[in-house]
Order: structure tokens, then C-alpha cells, then sequence
């Protein structure tokens, strides 16, 4: 009789940290420590602006908050058994019932990388989460601030390039759509979990978005399932889609110029975006950064000159309207920062799995949604996509859906044959470094 399907016991076995050649141990011992003390030294900088002598008690807090983070470091260092959480957030039943039933009697090394990941940061956001002066405080805004505001001249070609496409509505619309979809793709590029080292003057490479770049990016490109999705979405007229996004910043910039787009050639009518309800793996959309980003499109906080300002102000009117208007929904639902994996998203979150099964294509980008769609275990890279999102490729009512990951984590599936040994016997950390991607899609079950 097979075993059900849980977070203790992936369809294949799960990815550990146990195992130290692999980035799961990589991002235990090494990663995830830096990711901490930037996080401390952000409250710090926060705490230093405080005036002890008005907010005596936020600078209190602001310190205790610190030491907490970095007991939280020392247990992760030192291999402690994992803990229940502790605060009043809507989802602690969630966390605390898959705690109990699986990963009690685990440590940061034994239990599954997927749930330790997400753990750290659902630990992070319990931490303020118990504060009265920093509940709502998230301590990786200040680098997706950074991140967005050194991103300048990517994002004043990109607003230009959308002026013009849409500006001509005779442009080739599988060209432009090819293109949309690979810039929406590279910019998960400035992933801030995984560029703890990030040095901003490699960013206009990262950003490069010019035809030449494009072209040699697609190179890296793994499998590429933009033509399946496009013999499909060519026929659309004003349907809904959905984006479950995932970073801010610029990667965010580049799915709003997509969705812009799909609404401005009328292949949709309305975009839902999926944002996170907590700060979430350092640069994760949550509802500040999207108002961050419309604000700075806005008010001129990009150092543009003053003709490069008005193609900004031009975007951010058109998009406020469509978030006025109802033709950009923003949704958060705790689902999505949970421990589970999307395998059991309609047992765990059934009117979520309902509201998206209204849509005719949901758009997963990024690393985490990939590893979530494919349970983040040791499948065998030439495993079918189908195969591998398992419910949602055969759940009725499934959505159409499209992956698109630059892959920064162990798992991959999908590959043609010798794609593997080929580039591991060349690329020891071909699978992790970011520097290779896959664009999959499966029609779904409607």
C-alpha cells in the first residue's frame, strides 16, 4: 500500500541538509547565517534612528528583537531541535499542526529543507510579529529599497519599450510576447535570498534586456514551453490571469510590464497578482513593496531626468487605474507562506484553490513556487512536468499553468535526455547557480 503524500514524505525522498554536497546544506550552514545578520543589522540601522529619550520603549523592543534573531542564528548553528511557534498570527494552527505531525523530532539539518526554509521565516515574522512597536516591520525592505532604486536603468529602458509596443499595435505580438515572458523570467536574476554578496554594479547585467542579451539568455534556457502556452493564449480574448509573484523590485517591475501588457493587447481583462501576507525570503512581494514600487514610479524617487520621468508617470497612472478599476485584483492568502507544498493546496486551502481555478492561465514564477509545484524532493530530472505538480496537473477544474524559474535550488524536471550528465560533468552547481532556467507548462483539467 503507498504511503500518503505529506511534508514528512515527498513523492520522492526529500531534499536535507544532512547531505552536504548539496545547496540545501550549502544554504543551512552558509547562506542562511548571512541572510540572519543582515536582518539584525537592519534592525540595528533601524534602532540607531530611534530617540531613546521619546521612544524609550521601541528602542527596548528593538533590542530585544535583535537578541532574539540571533538566538534564532545560534539554534540553526548549532543543529537544535526545531520549536513549536508561539504568537496570535492568523496561520499559527497551520504551522503548529504540520510541527507536531512531522518535524518535531527534527533538527535544522534532518528535517525536510523545504519546510526549515520556510520556518526560518515564519520565525523571523513571530518574532516582531510579538511586539507592540514592530509588528509591522519588515527587516529585508530597506535591501529590496536598494535593490529597486540601483535597478534604475533597467527600468527606464523597460518603460519605454512597452511605451512603444503598445503605442504600436502592429508589432508582432509573439515576438513581443516571447520577449515579455523571458524579462519576467531573468528578473528572478536579483534574487536577494540567494545574492547575500550582491555587488549592484553587476546589476545592469542581470537587467540587460536589450535583443543580443535576450537571445544569448535563451540559450540557458533549459526547456522552453513559450510556444505550447502561446498556441493557446494567442486565441484568448479578455480573460483572467493570474501571477503568483515572487520577488519585488525589479523582477516585480518586469511581471507589471507583462501583465500590462496582456491587458493592453486584450488577451486579458483582468490580472490577479498573488502577493505575500509576511515578509517572506528576504525579497518577496508583500503589499508595501507593490505601493513602494507605484510610489517611486510615481513621484520621481528613480533619479530619472525629467524626460525619462514622464514615461515613468505614464506607467504608474495607467497601472493605479488599473488597480482602481479592478483590472489588477492583489490578493494575499496565508497558503502561500505556509509549509506546504502546492500539492496540497486544495485540501488546505480550498476557496483559494477555487478562486484560481476560475482562471485560464496562473502564472508561478520564481524558485520557491517551482520547488512548491514540485514538492522540492529528488525526482529524476527527465520526470514529466505533469508528473510532477501532481494535483494540480489532475485535479478537476485544475488551471492552465506556466512555471517560470531560474534554478537556484537542487531540484529540476522536465529535461530532454543528457542534459543532465552533460552539464554536471562541466557545472558542478549548474542546478543552483541561477544561471540556467526552464519555462514549463501543462494545460491543466478544466
Amino acid at each position: 500500500m503507498t504511503s500518503p503524500i505529506t511534508p514528512a514524505n515527498p513523492p520522492r525522498p526529500a531534499l536535507k541538509a544532512t547531505d552536504e554536497k548539496s545547496f540545501a546544506f550549502t544554504s543551512t550552514a552558509y547562506r542562511w547565517p548571512i541572510i540572519i545578520t543582515k536582518a539584525i543589522d537592519d534592525i540595528y540601522k533601524t534602532r540607531h534612528d530611534i530617540d531613546p529619550s521619546k521612544e524609550s520603549e521601541k528602542a527596548k523592543e528593538g533590542k530585544d528583537i535583535m537578541d532574539s534573531i540571533a538566538l534564532l542564528k545560534y539554534e540553526m548553528q548549532r543543529k537544535r531541535r526545531l520549536t513549536p511557534i508561539e504568537d496570535g498570527e492568523p496561520d499559527i494552527n497551520t504551522w503548529n499542526e504540520v510541527f507536531d505531525r512531522y518535524f518535531k523530532e527534527e533538527n535544522w539539518y534532518s528535517a525536510s529543507w523545504l519546510f526549515t526554509e520556510c520556518y526560518l521565516y515564519r520565525r523571523i515574522r513571530s518574532i516582531l510579529a510579538k511586539t507592540k512597536y514592530w509588528s509591522n516591520y519588515d527587516p529585508f525592505f530597506r535591501q529590496k529599497e536598494e535593490i529597486l532604486k540601483a535597478s534604475f536603468a533597467a527600468i527606464i529602458e523597460l518603460a519605454k519599450r512597452i511605451d512603444e509596443l503598445i503605442s504600436n499595435q502592429d508589432h508582432d505580438k509573439r515576438i513581443s510576447f516571447h520577449e515579455l515572458a523571458q524579462i519576467s523570467l531573468w528578473g528572478n536574476a536579483t534574487d536577494l535570498s540567494l545574492l547575500t554578496n550582491l555587488n549592484y554594479n553587476d546589476l545592469n547585467k542581470l537587467q540587460s534586456i536589450d535583443t543580443k542579451a535576450l537571445e544569448e539568455s535563451e540559450n540557458k534556457i533549459l526547456v522552453n514551453d513559450l510556444e505550447k502556452l502561446w498556441d493557446k493564449l494567442s486565441h484568448y480574448k479578455r480573460k483572467r490571469i493570474d501571477f503568483v509573484l515572487d520577488n519585488a523590485g525589479f523582477e516585480l517591475y518586469g511581471d507589471l510590464i507583462f501583465a500590462d501588457w496582456l491587458i493592453q493587447v486584450g488577451y486579458a481583462s483582468e490580472i490577479h497578482l498573488h502577493i505575500k501576507a509576511i515578509p517572506w525570503f528576504v525579497s518577496d512581494t508583500t503589499s508595501n513593496d507593490f505601493n513602494f514600487l507605484l510610489n517611486s514610479l510615481k513621484n520621481g524617487s528613480l533619479s530619472a531626468s525629467s524626460d525619462e520621468n514622464l514615461y515613468l508617470e505614464k506607467l504608474a497612472k495607467r497601472w493605479q487605474e488599473y488597480v482602481e478599476n479592478n483590472k489588477w485584483i492583489l490578493k494575499s492568502d496565508y497558503f502561500w507562506t505556509s509549509p506546504y507544498s502546492y500539492w496540497h493546496l486544495k485540501e488546505q486551502a480550498p476557496e483559494l484553490f477555487s478562486d484560481i481555478s476560475k482562471s485560464s492561465l496562473v502564472i508561478f514564477k520564481g524558485d520557491l513556487n517551482y520547488r512548491k509545484l514540485v514538492y522540492d524532493c529528488k525526482w529524476p530530472t527527465s520526470t514529466s512536468f505533469k508528473e510532477a505538480i501532481g494535483p494540480f496537473a489532475t485535479e478537476k477544474s485544475a488551471p492552465p499553468i506556466l512555471a517560470l524559474r531560474t534554478s537556484k535550488a537542487d531540484v529540476i524536471i522536465g529535461l530532454p535526455e543528457g542534459i543532465e550528465e552533460r552539464l554536471s560533468a562541466s557545472e558542478a552547481d549548474w542546478m543552483y547557480s541561477g544561471k540556467y532556467a526552464v519555462i514549463q507548462f501543462n494545460e491543466g483539467n478544466q
